[in-house]
């Protein structure tokens, strides 16, 4: 009787003490056992599937799991290793919808992605030398962190001598990223009654001609140069995303720049 139990108690021991994703293995057994411990995806139980591994028991919650699973010795494979499952490869981005370029991005009364902010004043004059300082020492101030060279400035039409140009428009955001402008944002007030978000979309895709709406990922069109958002009704949005990965390697830069000078 002792024997019997030493031998189930090493048993056990031998189970117990074989790691995550560890498999225990006996040719004179009706079954072998591995557990994996974590938070298994559905993708790795499927893998351990294929080769002929069923769950014998869990534990655990959302503290981690521990999943037991066993082979019958009735399986081909009973014994052998069971390889590790391939690396899960992340989605690839999604490739834009159109091939238009920066150049061929459209112009919203007049005003177009990479003008200079000298360009951008003259349409928006300052009203006295201290809102021209203010705009200059903003646009300096855009250089350090935690800028690394974009800043946003925001001008309502009424404020301006526009005549009929900005009809309709109430105010304007602009994403500036070196001097140039990155980003125009409009958001409008004078305008005719629309059903749906769709029929702004097909309106607008005539007047710019841009892709018609069924190229379009909801209410954004991706093109090779930049991006079109129309957000509700009333507000619609010019970018160009190329200054963000110039914005994150001077961060990248910055930070490491950081640690190698900093002193324990």
């Amino acid at each position: 009787m002792r024997i019997r139990i030493c031998l189930v108690a090493l048993c056990l021991l031998v189970f117990y003490r074989s790691g995550a994703y560890g498999q225990t293995s006996n040719p004179l057994a009706e079954w072998e056992y591995k557990q994996l411990t974590g938070d298994p995806s559905d993708e790795l139980l499927n893998h351990y599937a294929k080769y002929g591994w069923e769950i014998a028991s869990s534990s655990g919650g959302d503290g981690g799991y521990r999943i037991i699973l066993k082979r019958n010795r009735s399986h081909p494979l009973f014994g052998t290793k069971t390889p590790e499952p391939s690396p899960v490869q992340p989605p690839s981005p999604p490739k834009p919808t159109c091939n238009l370029t920066l150049a061929q991005a459209p112009a919203i009364r007049g005003l177009r992605l990479g003008m200079t902010s000298d360009e951008l004043f003259a349409i928006f004059p300052a009203k006295n030398d201290s809102e021209e300082f203010d705009r200059a020492k903003q646009l300096k101030s855009a250089g350090l962190a935690p800028n690394y060279g974009h800043t946003n400035f925001t001008f309502w039409v009424s404020r301006y001598s526009t005549g009929d140009r900005f009809t309709g428009i109430t105010v304007f955001f602009f994403g500036l990223f070196d001097g140039r402008l990155v980003s125009i944002n409009a958001q409008y007030s004078n305008f005719p009654k629309f059903e749906s978000q769709a029929q702004v979309i097909e309106i607008i895709t005539k007047q710019f001609g841009l892709p018609e709406f069924n190229e379009w990922n909801g209410a954004s069109l991706s093109c090779e140069g930049f991006t079109f958002q129309v957000v509700g009704l009333n507000n619609i949005r010019l970018i160009d995303p190329s200054y963000n990965k110039i914005m994150e390697d001077r961060i990248k830069a910055d930070e490491a720049k950081k640690r190698e000078g900093f002193k324990f």
